[in-house]
């Protein structure tokens, strides 16, 4: 329980850092000049690797649940 909301917060932090640095250098709202723009693209980078180990781990551990619901859901009735 602990582990998956640690986690959950993380991938929460990731995907919104991802989402606002993402329209950030999309509509060019970069303050200074490119060295800051290289700060913005490289945090942007750098958490969406975060976020893609995060799923990965996500997944990991769900991966009981998972195989339980694929079975339940394509089970013939």
């Amino acid at each position: 329980m602990k582990k998956n909301f640690l986690l959950d917060i993380v991938l929460l932090i990731c995907g919104m850092t991802c989402i606002v640095t993402g329209i950030v250098m999309d509509f060019h709202l970069v303050p200074g000049g490119w060295e800051m723009r290289y700060i913005i693209r490289q945090v942007h980078i750098y958490s969406g690797y975060i976020m893609a180990i995060g799923i990965i781990l996500h997944v990991v551990w769900h991966s009981s649940w998972i195989k339980s619901a694929a079975k339940n859901f394509f089970r013939k009735k």
